[in-house]
């Protein structure tokens, strides 16, 4: 009886050991193998397990939920077993659809803008290879995101669609075209090298890492290097931005992403002492009696013809009893021409000297300024 006991408890161990072994193989064949450090955004988090790769895009308007989950898998080996939940997608994507220029233009910067199978809003789209593309038949015109081509989306049959989410606003039709929405929230990230870094999230999916970490280590670089140069400017210029649209003027609120870089860029931006993250829907009374004294006023516009100080009166009278407008320092940057949007989620250096010139020109005697220039007689 005793040696049946001892034969019974070395085979209970045995057994036990074997469960262990198995339940230790599991938890390495899922565990998180490598750091991925999101340096400056706010709005995506990233965990790399050993077989799938793991996407958390935060709500911006309630960051207590998350917006999307996405699970990364290559697309040459098979699906793991005991995925968690959330939306499956296969890397490196191969086709896609985009409903913005920026999305067109941050797949460019990485390499990748060959997936890319139908745009909309083309008529913003300044990039040769889209508009080429479409010509020759080989991109399609999907039209505007709010009337979209569903039947032609549903025809391409992408593997993703990136979007921008809009908080109260659906996707509408595009949603029946079953392929995986890819939500890029960049816009809402307060901070521009967080805005920037999201091209490490794009990368993610397309196979470009590497390119996308270098290429955000030089924006940081250079973002930085203006940014000392201005930091210790003893004398720092007011400055207010763009102009009314129908009954209300959108100021950048104090602690949003604009009023950030006018910061770094050394401005004393008016409404820096609000706490809004968001755009300050304003009466043209408001601005006036808040920003009419500013020393400079920087405005984005889109036209045929550059702007002058004639247009911009004849536009709006009122516009001329601003202190900029008289002292003649208003200066625009057209973006039917110029690239800015396009530019600035993903080269907010790029921008950002342009703004530091304006502002302190005699710290960059040898600038020539890309976007912005003094409006004319």
């Amino acid at each position: 009886m005793r040696i049946n006991k001892i034969l019974f408890t070395l085979l209970f161990l045995s057994l036990m050991l074997g469960a262990c072994k198995k339940q230790s193989s599991t938890v390495i064949d899922n565990k998180r193998i490598a750091d991925y450090d999101v340096k400056y955004a706010k709005g995506f988090t990233v965990n790399k397990m050993q077989d799938y790769t793991i996407i958390e895009v935060r709500n911006p308007w309630d960051t207590t939920l998350l917006l999307q989950k996405y699970i990364l898998v290559d697309r040459d080996k098979e699906i793991p077993a005991n995925l968690p939940q959330g939306t499956l997608i296969k890397i490196p994507v191969q086709s896609a659809i985009t409903s913005s220029t920026i999305h067109c233009s941050t797949l460019k910067e990485i390499g990748a803008l060959d997936i890319v199978r139908g745009v909309c809003e083309l008529q913003y789209i300044k990039l040769d290879e889209i508009q080429n593309g479409v010509k020759n038949g080989a991109i399609k015109d999907l039209g505007l995101v709010n009337k979209v081509d569903i039947e032609t989306i549903i025809m391409l049959q992408p593997e993703v669609i990136f979007t921008s989410p809009i908080s109260g606003q659906s996707y509408g039709n595009i949603e029946k075209a079953k392929a995986p929405l890819i939500e890029t929230i960049d816009y809402t990230e307060p901070d521009p090298l967080g805005r920037a870094e999201w091209i490490r999230f794009y990368s993610l999916f397309t196979g470009t890492e590497s390119l996308a970490d270098s290429l955000f280590d030089i924006t940081v670089k250079n973002y930085n290097e203006v940014k000392a140069i201005v930091a210790n400017v003893t004398t720092r210029p007011t400055v207010f931005t763009d102009m009314k649209y129908q009954s209300n003027w959108n100021q950048p609120g104090g602690k949003s992403y604009m009023a950030n870089m006018l910061a770094d860029a050394g401005a004393d931006y008016v409404w820096k002492d609000d706490s809004s993250t968001g755009f300050l829907p304003l009466s043209f009374e408001a601005v006036l009696d808040k920003a009419g004294e500013a020393d400079l006023w920087l405005i984005k516009y889109f036209a045929p013809e550059t702007m002058t100080y004639e247009s911009l009166k004849n536009e709006f009278k009122s516009y001329s009893y601003f202190n900029a407008f008289k002292t003649r320092n208003v200066f625009a940057c057209n973006t039917q021409f110029s690239p800015y949007y396009e530019d600035l989620p993903i080269h907010p250096d790029w921008i950002l000297k342009d703004m530091a010139y304006v502002f302190h020109t005699g710290l960059f005697p040898d600038y020539q300024p890309k976007y912005y220039s003094k409006v004319r007689e």
